[in-house]
């Protein structure tokens, strides 16, 4: 029987389209593969191939004994299972201290934030850990040094021209600061933003997103330090804008919301990204939920309406009280499932997930008051090395 010898370009290709589970175990047959599967290039190939928004990480609300949980699962389990909590026994959790969060998904990397108290009253010293779910490595702590300062912004991402993870930190004194992973040293960029009259959104869920080698966050053009949902009255659409951070250059650009949006929201829009692209959402009327999508990153001919839904669909009652006062209120696009035919929602006001069918306009609702969704992150298994 004569023997069958493959290239190494079909071994590269049939390597990326394994598992995780399975690389893992083919690193121990050789050298050659050990170090072929760590290869930033492999890597980046076997993402390609990764069906995306495949699993989910989130962690416990703080205050659940002396530890919180972030633990990945699969998408299709939140999909499938309206009663889902946290896996007890999971190949993906991590316990970490309560007050840490995780900041950043990308590539398969999170970073979490964490913090100790130093000798020093009232300083606290922060610091950064890069976990691998899939391979269950975790970096050391990355001191920050930051002193008294306390940051106001937190962003994780990807350097596409120099395969370099950054974590990028914003100060109220618009000070920014960018930790380079791949040589653990930080250094200050051009301060944020580089605009005239922009203030930062309020709301906790704008932080920022990471998108093609970019970070964004939504900002109002004002010199005034706005409380939107108390001065919205005060503010006009034309005051809205997008301000993206090249992580490459970095280098700030101003992008416009959508034109079609024509009136102030009743509360603050929100920028998140679903299936590869930036999105911009708001409410309309008080009855509905509108959903932009930019289908070409950076074009803003490009926004097109993805999504209009009525709050009485979505099972949302955004009033409350015997006079039927507003309250504060946000609903936050989290995922969109592989096959486009589910959309996922956090429900801002008590910890509630609500599954959106596109197809026949019917939602459910599923609630665990043990699971921080506000926090939660769009995770893909990877390879990618932690350092």
């Amino acid at each position: 029987m004569a023997l069958v010898f493959l290239s190494d370009d079909l071994i590269v290709q049939v390597l990326s389209l394994l598992t995780i589970k399975s690389l893992m175990r083919f690193k121990s047959v050789s050298k050659q593969w050990k170090t072929l599967i760590s290869d930033p290039t492999f890597v980046e190939l076997h993402l390609r191939h990764s069906p995306k928004n495949k699993h989910y990480i989130a962690q416990t609300i703080s205050g659940f004994g002396p530890h919180c949980i972030a633990v990945t699962f699969p998408l299709n389990h939140l999909i499938k299972n309206l009663s889902i909590t946290m896996p007890i026994n999971s190949y993906n959790r991590l316990k970490i201290n309560v007050g840490s969060r995780i900041i950043g998904s990308c590539n398969g990397l999170l970073c979490l934030r964490g913090y100790s108290s130093t000798v020093v009253e009232h300083q606290k010293n922060i610091w950064f850990r890069i976990w691998n779910p899939a391979t269950k490595t975790i970096s050391k702590r990355l001191r920050s040094g930051f002193g008294y300062l306390t940051p106001l912004r937190y962003t994780f991402g990807y350097d596409n021209s120099t395969t370099t993870y950054k974590v990028v930190v914003l100060f109220p004194t618009h000070q920014v600061k960018i930790l380079n992973l791949r040589e653990n040293s930080w250094r200050t960029i051009s301060s944020f933003p580089p605009f005239h009259h922009v203030t930062l959104s309020s709301s906790v869920v704008n932080q920022g997103v990471y998108l093609s080698g970019t970070v964004n966050w939504f900002a109002i053009q004002t010199d005034l330090s706005i409380d939107y949902y108390h001065h919205r009255k005060d503010i006009t659409v034309d005051q809205f804008v997008i301000i993206s951070l090249d992580l490459a250059t970095e280098t700030y650009m101003k992008l416009s919301p959508p034109r079609g949006v024509d009136e102030v929201p009743h509360f603050e829009p929100i920028i998140t990204v679903l299936m590869d692209c930036l999105c911009f959402s708001h409410t309309l009327n008080l009855t509905h939920f509108v959903i932009w999508k930019m289908t070409e990153f950076g074009v803003e001919q490009s926004w097109t309406q993805f999504l209009k839904i009525s709050y009485q669909n979505l099972q949302v009652d955004i009033r409350f009280g015997q006079n039927g006062e507003l309250r504060f209120y946000q609903l936050i696009p989290l995922c969109l499932s592989e096959n486009g035919h589910t959309l996922i929602f956090e429900n801002s006001v008590s910890s509630q997930l609500i599954l959106y069918d596109l197809r026949d306009n019917r939602a459910e609702v599923t609630c665990d008051n043990k699971i921080n969704w506000v926090l939660a992150k769009n995770y893909v298994e990877s390879v990618a090395s932690i350092c």
